[in-house]
């Protein structure tokens, strides 16, 4: 639990006012690409988000990376991601056959609390409206 409450604290500083956000926003850091996050679903108590960079790809067209999703539950202060793709694999907090559950969530969450610091580093910001 104390990633997810990590997690949300460093989401809360990329995000001052997450119910201010909606739809598609991009943040522009320093000497970095452009970073997009999409509210897919918003409610009381939760939202869930992703977050993606994106990248020009071998055809021409655009590949989404690493297209992280994330749960944020506003009444726990905890940000959990529950899926991605990472390295050119799905990652899903239900696993794959063959691995446990809890290896891919912390893999997951370890990946997401690593690119929020790197994001701020970055001076990304999704600025109140």
């Amino acid at each position: 639990m104390e990633l997810y409450e990590a997690n949300f604290i460093l989401l809360r500083r990329l995000m001052p006012s997450m119910s201010g956000l909606a739809g598609v926003e991009c943040s522009q850091g320093r000497g970095g690409l452009p970073l997009y996050i999409e509210i897919v679903q918003q409610d009381k108590f939760t939202t869930v988000l992703r977050m993606y960079y994106r990248l020009p790809a071998e055809n021409g067209g655009v590949n989404e990376a690493p297209d992280i999703h994330v749960r944020i539950y506003h009444d726990a202060s905890v940000a959990e991601a529950v899926a991605g793709r990472l390295r050119g694999r799905d990652c899903v907090a239900m696993g794959r056959t063959g691995e446990r559950c809890l290896d891919v969530r912390w893999r997951l969450n370890r990946f997401l609390y690593k690119w929020l610091r790197y994001l701020l580093h970055r001076q990304h910001l999704f600025p109140k409206r």
